[in-house]
């Protein structure tokens, strides 16, 4: 992350997980999430799009979950405003939003603010 001048912010209640795809030197994609005690959000999944189409988001994700359950993770989260379609290949399901943790109800509600139509995702790890 440094290399591509990139900050990972502090945080002092939950555990960030970063992941990077490198083609010859070069991040085309990342996907990050943190570790709120035995819950993990997913925050961002992203792919370059000279890149895309080759399983990347796949195996960024897949990683992202394998780390999170090694890290005592029993639940993941996702909140979508795009593609529910993919991340229900990994287990995600449409969730009632009243089961929705602090965190995700605040990006949300900023996510509503500005238009966007958000899905809230669990699994079981």
């Amino acid at each position: 992350m440094a290399a591509s001048g990139l900050t990972i912010p502090e945080s002092s209640d939950a555990t960030a997980l970063y992941h990077v795809a490198i083609v010859e030197d070069s991040v085309v994609g990342c996907a990050c999430g943190e570790q709120r005690a035995e819950t993990f959000v997913v925050h961002t999944v992203a792919v370059l799009p000279g890149y895309r189409g080759h399983r990347l988001a796949t195996h960024l994700v897949s990683v992202l979950l394998t780390r999170a359950r090694a890290n005592g993770c029993t639940k993941a989260t996702v909140l979508t405003d795009e593609n529910p379609g993919f991340f229900a290949r990994y287990g995600f399901t449409l969730t009632p939003m009243d089961t929705v943790i602090r965190e995700m109800r605040l990006s949300m509600d900023f996510l509503r603010r500005f238009g966007a139509r958000s899905h809230y995702m669990c699994r079981q790890l």
